[in-house]
């Protein structure tokens, strides 16, 4: 079952940050597998990421993967084992519609 996924990120990582990580994924070429929708946006001045996936072990090979090597790309070794713990949110999906 698909499962929605909604990060929060540190307040330290902001559009900025997400817009260089994202030019360093080439998301729109290379989609990850399993994934089937990626939006972001600010909420309540923290910067979050809402997805759906096939299943959460497509999101964990990709988070501990290319995920993991473009923040690093972008912030740093040093800067990216010093981050905080990003909030995140799970549910299995029951439906979905992308026209």
């Amino acid at each position: 079952m698909a499962i929605g996924l909604i990060t929060r990120f540190p307040e330290v990582m902001g559009a900025e940050q997400y817009d260089s990580v994202n030019e360093k994924l080439n998301m729109a070429g290379e989609a990850p597998e399993g994934l089937i929708l990626h939006c972001a946006g600010e909420l309540d001045g923290r910067f979050q990421v809402f997805d759906i996936w096939e299943t959460r072990a497509h999101h964990d090979r990709f988070a501990d993967g290319r995920l993991r090597e473009a923040i690093i790309g972008v912030i740093g070794e040093e800067a990216y084992a010093e981050l905080p713990d990003a909030e995140r949110v799970e549910t299995e999906i029951h439906s979905y519609v992308i026209p």
